[in-house]
């Protein structure tokens, strides 16, 4: 584009992951066949619209890319696309192609042609001035190469980059300190709302952003202070929940802080009773079975409106309650569940069955938790919620390691397309000569689909975390 013209955000993703599909297929398959002439085709219609007014040129810059002079903001659904073409490029010292107006006229075997230099250029020992060279003597003059400039070779593109990470991490233990906060001072007179609502309206907006890594998040348990971690996971799990079914940013707000508060009654509860690891007695379980109407007596000492009580009250009262009533605590004046209540019902079981506890040492694998939790469907849980839940969580829930068909080891980081939810984008980890894990190269098992069978990775079966003796967490803060 000659005069530089605004590209759509949305157009400027979607050219990128059509080079990217395109390079991918030809690089499997002969020029024949029916798979690269629909990529071919699919990028061709794309580069159409992009060259109307002139040249376009993708420019790779510190592990951005820029479109037309506009840098690419993130994007979760095309992120893995976004890692694997900076590495694509750097790796072959690509820093810029320029696509020329005249690229509009480019024949289909032309394009594949170009497709396969770009694909073939690493095999050589300068591929920059291998590939340059060969578009010249294939005469590919609709299309130009520059070299890369900046010296980044780590390949971590900005989506990834420290800061978000910090800012995921710091949002959770800061919401552990304030439900202790209020815990507290619950406990000894009035305590405001304000820093709660803040943190609330923090955590909605961060889940929106990017609601896998908050899934992710809640794969860090804190034994030491389970209680409180508990109620944090619970509220990501909660307000992920509800941002799938839509819920409103303000009625996401309150879910949030009904999750924050939901265990506040446990409190009052020693902790011997809370971190016994034999049966309760009678009398300790009479006890146990209370704090939900001890946590709606904190909620009431709040200073906050009548209006947001109100609104904040019901779901923590009912996190224990089934669909038909029995559970606890008892009570003859509800003949029905709020949806905050439903919600937190499910995330609530979730989150427990996860964790290792005293009295349950091995935790089930979170896909095993989803099984159990769906043969209770209707009973124990709402089953509309629960099946948008399991669908939520995917077919291999985010935060599961799993094993892969090459015998490799992986962590479920995100389901890219949200409507399946059936292929997700998996974290290879790779043991270092310490013998811990580190993270290696994403991999997106849809890209998986095109392969040969024998090619193919699929996931095996999901391993449980004590196995491998590492938290989940830990990856996706980036801190391994």
């Amino acid at each position: 584009m000659s005069e530089r013209q605004s590209i759509p955000e949305k157009l400027g993703h979607d050219f990128l992951r059509t080079l990217y599909h395109m390079i991918h297929t030809v690089r499997m398959y002969q020029d024949n066949n029916q798979l690269v002439r629909t990529s071919v085709s699919s990028f061709q219609n794309i580069l159409h619209q992009l060259t109307s007014g002139g040249d376009i040129n993708i420019v790779l810059y510190r592990s951005r890319f820029h479109l037309g002079g506009e840098k690419l903001p993130y994007r979760r659904e095309t992120a893995v696309v976004v890692y694997n073409m900076v590495e694509f490029f750097s790796k072959r010292g690509v820093g810029s192609v320029n696509f020329l107006a005249i690229s509009r006229d480019a024949l289909p075997e032309n394009i594949i042609t170009f497709a396969r230099l770009f694909n073939d250029t690493i095999k050589h020992e300068n591929p920059y001035q291998w590939l340059e060279q060969k578009l010249r003597e294939q005469n590919l003059v609709w299309v130009e190469i520059s070299p890369k400039q900046d010296n980044d070779t780590t390949y971590v593109i900005e989506n990834m980059e420290d800061s978000r990470y910090e800012k995921a991490k710091k949002m959770y233990f800061h919401a552990i300190e304030t439900v202790k906060e209020v815990a507290n001072k619950a406990s000894h007179g009035m305590v405001g709302l304000r820093k709660s609502r803040r943190l609330a309206q923090n955590i909605v907006e961060l889940i929106q952003e990017d609601p896998a890594l908050m899934m992710g998040l809640t794969t860090l348990k804190n034994y030491d202070d389970y209680t409180y971690s508990h109620s944090v996971n619970v509220t990501l799990l909660a307000t992920c929940l509800g941002r799938h079914i839509d819920l409103s940013d303000i009625s996401l707000e309150h879910l949030t802080i009904c999750g924050l508060f939901h265990d506040l009654g446990k409190v009052d509860v020693p902790k011997e009773i809370l971190q016994k690891s034999g049966a309760l007695t009678d009398k300790e379980w009479d006890l146990m079975k209370a704090h939900p109407f001890m946590g709606v007596r904190k909620i009431l000492m709040l200073n906050a409106t009548p209006s947001l009580r109100s609104r904040i009250i019901l779901g923590p009262f009912e996190h224990h309650l089934n669909p038909d009533m029995t559970g606890y605590p008892r009570t003859l004046f509800i003949d029905h569940l709020s949806l905050m209540g439903k919600i937190l019902r499910i995330a609530d079981v979730y989150e427990v069955l996860t964790a290792q506890r005293g009295h349950r040492p091995i935790s089930l694998t979170p896909d095993e938790v989803l099984r159990k939790m769906w043969t209770e469907a209707g009973k124990s849980f709402d089953t509309i919620l629960l099946k948008r839940f399991i669908h939520m969580m995917g077919i291999y829930p985010i935060g599961s390691f799993v094993e892969l068909s090459d015998g490799g080891i992986g962590l479920v980081m995100d389901y890219p397309d949200e409507t399946e939810r059936t292929l997700p984008l998996i974290l290879r980890l790779v043991n270092d000569e310490a013998g811990s894990w580190q993270s290696g190269d994403l991999i997106y098992l849809a890209d998986q689909i095109i392969k040969d069978d024998s090619d193919r990775l699929n996931i095996v079966r999901v391993i449980p975390q004590a196995k491998l003796r590492v938290n989940p967490s830990d990856f996706f803060l980036h801190l391994k």
